[in-house]
């Protein structure tokens, strides 16, 4: 290793620094310099590939741990106190007796956390030592380095970000599956740099690589070569993101561009962090427990100078070797720390440990239910935020998307307008009334293939039509579960069945018998259909490890969207099919058989601000330039240069396809003249390579070609997810405001909302985008929230995605009411806007869904998941905090209290340490986890079925609740510490006989308390509750017998033996008991006369299932 100077080392780094933070970078082959010093190496200043997700190492792990824990204000204070109780003058136990309890919580944290740890080292580990091919040479991931050259076979995962540069395709495309990034399961298609694909030689590579600065966007990136002055510019489409896997070729070759800073690693934050509105309330309530802690030991620092200011010395008060005592300020000062230590435990130490534990429980009850379980995708239910489970049970406002969401995103051909004239395909819409009751999750497998026809009659058509009728009512059909791995991305049957309209298909016989072929706007509507999308072709024998829905030809469809495939599915029943598709070309198989290869020229991609995308083709008979555009109506009508009569006729059509809920596209063609295209293509090729601004000189080169285009419509269906209308009552019911987010135009979003029961005719607001745009503005924020609360129903329609997130901060701010988002596409913004985002394990993307808290399979799923899941998260949780508050106030607190008005206030303890110690550690810890694991208030029948105890059960956690278990602590300690100090009154007992009956007391009666919360007894809770108790007298027992010299000078030997043979010790204890819990007798009386909701499902969940039914019934009439 060569020695190297600091000044060297330095100014290597910041060279390194300002590479890498250049907003460009330049990127050469590591071949040439291969056997050179890795100071000799051009892009050494750049990250290798092995990845480190620890967040400790082995010999920093203790110090590393205890600084992560420390972050936690409650551990510092503990640790704090700990400390100063090894100041002789304010300890107020043995120093090292009061280290045990933050000792005990600091290394229970530090085994947990450690744990975690090296499971990360291992998956670390493993991926680090994967191999691959690095030119040609077998190597391991960490290996890799920017500038390498990675090659990559079928159904490999890929290394690192690879810019794609050669592929053993002739035609320079392979399709990449991108499911461990963004969840979705259709490939896409990548291609090879411009200009790579023939002939390629790492050796021989010799040009410069100029790429954009790492990001986290996955569907951007931007770069060019430079192979001699002539710049090829290159996008997302020739990047092969590191963890996807390639398809559909036999190997790739890559140019390392990105190594550790991968768009997956850049996209890979971890486990989200969110505080829930039960823990900010609970942050509230630990400041009043330090107000009255403070308010304790200021009375006892009060005390200390009353007793400084009397006439004659108490004689507890020692004073030094000197004969003096303290100044009544310093005596007073010291006996306020005292009194802290002493009553430390008001703020509970377990408490934040008993929630995690109870937390991790209920995540597992909800991803474990069944009833939250789709067996057509094998998923279930996913907690992606650990700690707002609680808030489940809190939400107020609903925010929805429609696509996706509410509908099944599985597109059903229905009908079309050509030329103004519509064609409504009524035998198709019969098709699907008849596979309404049908399960959603079933695959046809023994359909017959369709002899392929060479010609068109409506004869034959007749025929299809009742082979149709009979092969729906006949066939046969089984279940089959689709793990995540499936390919088939549009399952149900509906999308590949389509029947042709009578009318439609004889206008086209005649059309193709006339000869007109090339010059019909029929035949142009079926190829825009067959052409204008991205669908991916391949057959049985595709190198990809999936099922695959199969064509009556043995063709496989693979689309990016389900309304692509919904389309080429149409197209294929008129006999317009898509045979193949590459890069340069696209093949559509006409009615009488022949095949047409078009050209492709370009494709303009869809953009959210264009809303459309075009195709542009040479037509292989008349060698035209067509353009096919497909896009939203609103988007496509204002570039029309159709007459005025069929874009008017076409409209309304539109208008009533919205107004019957399907979802509206509008295709066009245009022809493009030679000297159009050639000025256009200049342009074009200059914004493609184009380093700057990029993606808006693309999208200004698609503007100025799509004008002026030739109108073409259809309507496509996108069905209601099943039991939509059943959840959004039952949610309307639990008192929670559902509003719809939709892009959609307004007559599809209300007909939708109507279906989904979430309108009726009165309360409505409807408000699109623009008018939206308008009412957020800063001035009329306040009256649209004002008017936006008085409505039943809101839906607000063509919105952007800003929008929508801008819809749930403005009701969040203006009303302070919890949130929930839900979305099954991609409205990251406004799942991560709301208090609580859930994503839908939808058909199109899943962006939503990784970037949401919770995640589940259908709409459907919320009723339960809020309902039930929601309403037991947060009482459980509500009801645990309010009674460690209640415990250690009542046990531990206010006992020791009392006992210091009768010493002096000495800070002396009538208890042994350790049995204080045992009292809170083995007594009384796992009742009260137990309580929050395990309590279950009301059925989950109970729940479903009067949707109303949803909005009863958010009041569990209030400020009245904490203060009134606070006043009952109160009173509880003063019964349990008065009567034994009266019943031993001028006796000759010593401190520990005193004190142990107020311990055993004190045990009876907050197990006795819990034990009255308890809703459902089951063994677990007779187990746990009689151990506790049995565990106390084992343990005392033992201690007593063994520890004589534990704590000198006092000894705690053979004090409860004592006790337990004298009949006093039983009486004290049963008295006591009774007395504290006598309040109850008010609780008993209230509910027996004015039952809340939540009591009265309670004495329904004790009926038998008929009697319970029939009562739910005349209560929700």
């Amino acid at each position: 290793m060569t020695w190297r100077s600091p000044l060297a080392l330095v100014r290597d780094a910041l060279a390194g620094q300002r590479a890498r933070e250049r907003d460009l970078r330049s990127l050469v082959s590591n071949l040439p310099f291969e056997n050179q010093k890795k100071t000799r190496q051009p892009n050494r200043y750049f990250s290798g590939n092995a990845i480190k997700t620890t967040k400790y190492t082995f010999l920093l792990f203790i110090p590393m741990n205890l600084y992560e824990q420390f972050h936690r204000w409650a551990n510092i204070y503990f640790v704090g106190l700990a400390i100063l109780n090894f100041v002789p003058v304010v300890n107020a136990f043995q120093p090292e007796v009061a280290l045990i309890p933050i000792l005990v919580i600091l290394s229970l944290t530090a085994l947990k956390d450690g744990w975690e740890d090296f499971r990360r080292y291992q998956s670390d580990r493993k991926i680090n030592n994967t191999p691959c091919f690095i030119y040609s040479m077998k190597r391991r991931w960490k290996d890799v380095r920017v500038g390498d050259f990675v090659k990559v076979v079928c159904n490999e995962i890929i290394p690192a970000d690879l810019l794609l540069l050669h592929i053993s395709d002739p035609n320079g495309v392979c399709h990449v599956e991108t499911a461990n990034l963004d969840g979705e399961t259709n490939l896409k298609q990548r291609r090879v740099v411009p200009g790579l694909c023939i002939m390629f030689v790492p050796e021989s590579f010799d040009s410069t690589v100029v790429c954009e600065r790492p990001n986290n966007n996955l569907n951007h990136f931007i770069c060019y070569e430079k192979p001699d002055r002539e710049k090829v510019g290159a996008g997302i489409e020739s990047l092969l993101l590191r963890g996807c896997k390639v398809k559909n070729t036999q190997y790739a070759v890559g140019f390392v561009v990105y190594a550790h800073e991968t768009k997956s690693m850049l996209n890979n934050s971890g486990a989200r962090y969110k505080r829930s509105k039960l823990e900010r309330k609970l942050n509230t309530d630990v400041i009043f427990c330090v107000i009255l802690l403070f308010t304790m030991c200021l009375i006892g620092a009060v005390h200390s100078l009353w007793l400084q200011a009397l006439p004659g010395v108490p004689p507890y008060l020692v004073p030094y070797s000197t004969g003096q005592l303290d100044s009544p300020a310093l005596s007073g000062f010291y006996m306020f720390f005292t009194m802290i230590i002493l009553l430390q435990i008001l703020i509970p130490i377990s408490l934040y440990v008993s929630i995690e534990l109870v937390k991790i429980s209920q995540i597992f009850f909800i991803t474990n239910d069944i009833d939250l379980y789709d067996e057509g995708t094998d998923s279930r239910a996913q907690c992606k935020t650990l700690n707002i489970t609680e808030d489940l049970g809190q939400i107020e406002y609903i925010f929805s998307d429609k696509t996706g969401t509410l509908t099944e995103n599985k597109m059903v051909f229905r009908r079309c307008s050509i030329m103004g004239t519509e064609y409504p395909h009524k035998e198709n819409i019969r098709l699907a009334v008849l596979d309404e009751p049908d399960s959603e999750e079933e695959v046809i497998f023994d359909q017959p293939p369709r002899t392929p026809q060479t010609g068109w009659s409506l004869e034959a058509e007749d025929t299809n039509l009742e082979d149709a009728r009979h092969h729906h009512g006949g066939r046969r059909k089984s279940k089959i579960s689709l793990n995540a791995d499936s390919s088939v991305a549009f399952s149900s049957p509906l999308e590949t069945e389509v029947i042709p309209d009578r009318k439609l298909l004889q206008k086209i016989s005649k059309t193709e018998s006339s000869g007109r072929q090339q010059m019909d706007p029929y035949l142009d509507f079926f190829l825009a259909l067959a052409i204008c999308n991205t669908v991916v072709v391949s057959t049985a024998t595709a190198q990809r490890q999936r099922q695959s829905a199969l064509t009556s030809d043995n063709l496989c469809y693979e689309a990016e969207s389900p309304d692509e495939a919904a389309l080429v599915y149409a197209a294929k029943a008129y006999g317009f099919t898509l045979m193949a598709r590459t890069p340069d070309s696209v093949t559509v198989r006409l009615p009488s058989g022949k095949d047409l290869v078009f050209e492709v020229l370009d494709t303009l991609a869809f953009d959210f601000n264009r809303k459309r995308m075009s195709v542009l083709v040479r037509h292989p008979v008349t060698k035209e330039h067509v353009l096919y555009t497909k896009g939203a109506d609103y988007a496509i009508m204002e570039l029309l240069g159709t007459p005025y009569a069929i874009a008017a006729d076409t409209q309304y059509h539109l208008d009533c396809y919205a107004k019957d809920g399907l979802r509206t596209l509008c295709f066009t063609k245009k022809i493009v003249s030679d000297e159009v295209y050639e000025s256009w293509s200049v342009k074009r090729r200059s914004a493609l390579a184009a380093i700057n601004d990029r993606e808006e000189l693309i999208m200004d080169t698609a503007v100025q070609l799509e004008t002026k285009l030739s109108l073409l419509a259809t309507g496509i269906e996108d069905r209601l997810q099943e039991s939509v209308p059943d959840t959004i009552v039952a949610l309307r019911e639990a008192g929670i405001q559902v509003w719809v987010l939709t892009g959609d135009k307004p007559e599809t979003a209300v007909n939708i909302s109507y279906a989904c029961s979430l309108l009726k005719d009165e309360d409505l607001l409807v408000i699109d985008g623009h008018t939206l745009a308008m009412a957020l503005s800063s001035d009329l924020q306040d009256r649209f929230v004002d008017l936006a609360k008085r409505c039943r129903s809101v839906v607000c329609c063509r919105v952007t995605p800003l929008q929508k997130s801008d819809v749930v901060k403005v009701v969040q701010d203006k009303l302070k009411v919890m949130t929930l988002a839900v979305d099954g596409a991609n409205d990251v913004n406004m799942i991560q806007a709301a208090d609580v985002g859930i994503g839908i394990l939808g058909q199109e993307g899943m962006q939503a869904v990784m970037a949401s808290d919770f995640a589940v399979s259908h709409f459907k799923h919320l009723k339960k998941l809020l309902l039930v899941h929601g309403h037991w998260c947060h009482t459980r949780l509500a009801n645990m905090i309010i009674y460690f508050f209640y415990k250690n106030v009542q046990a531990y607190v206010n006992m020791l209290f009392w006992y210091q008005f009768f010493c002096g206030f000495s800070g002396t303890t009538m208890i042994d340490y350790w049995l204080l110690i045992f009292f809170n550690l083995l007594f009384t810890s796992v009742p009260p986890i137990m309580f929050g694991i395990m309590d279950n208030d009301v059925s989950a029948e109970m729940l479903l079925g009067v949707p109303e105890l949803y909005k009863t059960g958010q009041g569990e956690y209030k400020s009245s609740t904490f203060w009134v278990a606070i006043l009952d602590a109160f009173y509880q300690s003063l019964v349990c510490f008065f009567i034994p100090y009266m019943a031993y009154w001028n006796s000759d007992v010593d401190l520990f006989t005193f004190g142990t009956p107020l311990n055993t007391i004190s045990l009876f009666t907050i197990l006795l308390h819990l034990s009255i919360e308890i809703k459902a007894w089951t063994w677990v809770h007779w187990l746990i509750m009689v151990g506790s108790v049995g565990l106390y007298f084992i343990v005392t027992v033992a201690y007593s017998a063994a520890c004589i010299t534990c704590n000198p000078p006092s000894n705690p030997y053979w004090i409860l033996q004592r006790q337990m043979a004298d009949p006093m010790f039983y009486l004290i204890c049963i008295i006591s008991t009774v007395v504290a819990l006598l309040p109850y007798t008010f609780h008993v009386l209230r509910n027996s006369i004015n039952p809340t909701p939540l009591m009265q499902a309670r004495h329904l969940d004790k009926l038998d299932p008929f009697s319970r039914d029939q009562w739910i019934k005349e209560w929700r009439s």
